[in-house]
């Protein structure tokens, strides 16, 4: 299974959990996609877009069966992207992103091992 991730607003994940499908974020929506990261990228991700952010979730997503398409972005990385709606089948887990006591995001380890 290869897996990627995404990051919602608890608001965002609670609306849509059950449902199909996720349509995206505001930003996805203004952007014409939905922003994935890889495990790698997940750190830099919380830090630069959900910067002391509360109420967050974590999905745990396979790509097996997505169109996932890998574009250039930041530092030249190359994120997975995903120009259609995701179905919340290929959602695997669902993780919630603590805050430690100085506001840095805690993601679970799990995460990477499940």
């Amino acid at each position: 299974m290869s897996k990627v991730f995404k990051v919602c607003e608890r608001d965002e994940w609670e609306s849509v959990k059950n449902s199909d499908f996720f349509l995206g974020s505001k930003i996805d929506k203004n952007d014409g996609f939905i922003h994935l990261s890889t495990s790698e990228q997940l750190k830099e991700t919380l830090e630069k877009y959900f910067k002391s952010k509360s109420q967050l979730y974590l999905l745990k997503v396979n790509t097996d069966n997505l169109d996932v398409v890998w574009e250039v972005s930041r530092n030249k990385q190359y994120f997975p992207h995903l120009y259609e709606p995701l179905p919340l089948r290929s959602v695997t887990k669902v993780y919630k992103i603590f805050l430690d006591t100085e506001g840095n995001h805690i993601i679970p380890e799990q995460a990477f091992y499940d």
